[in-house]
């Protein structure tokens, strides 16, 4: 792996991160789990990734596609605590340290929480990452 597609990675995890932390925020103050936040962690995955990593190869892409992926199933996964916390009242970072420590628990919150839709937002997330990713060609002079 190069130095600038790793640092383009860690990035892509970084802005993943940064956007899971938001939706999760998010779901706490309106109480409402908003799935569109799915399409600002796959923009903030891309755009790490092209920031740093130039944006010129497709492996770029398929990176930030997976990193928002996966910082999709750790924002829902924030958003699923916070749900847990403020229904059950617990105090939050009680409920989001068990989902870190158990596995188990964390899959069986999320496979209780899913529904159709959050295949369309992953979906969307992914080619939000792929796409801000890469820049686009050069225009070429007429």
């Amino acid at each position: 792996m190069s130095p600038k597609l790793l640092a383009g990675t860690l990035a892509a995890i970084a802005g993943a991160i940064v956007g899971a932390i938001a939706w999760a925020a998010i779901t706490a103050a309106t109480s409402y789990q908003i799935g569109y936040m799915a399409l600002g962690v796959g923009f903030l995955a891309g755009l790490g990734m092209r920031t740093l990593s130039g944006g010129r190869e497709r492996a770029d892409g398929v990176i930030a596609g997976v990193v928002a992926f996966l910082g999709c199933v750790l924002g829902n996964l924030g958003a699923v605590g916070v749900t847990i916390a403020q229904h059950e009242h617990y105090p939050i970072a009680v409920v989001l340290l068990a989902l870190a420590r158990r596995p188990a628990f964390a899959v069986d919150a999320l496979r209780a929480d899913f529904n159709i839709m959050d295949v369309l937002f992953y979906a969307i997330a992914v080619y939000a990452g792929y796409r801000t990713a890469l820049k686009p060609p050069a225009a070429q002079p007429a």
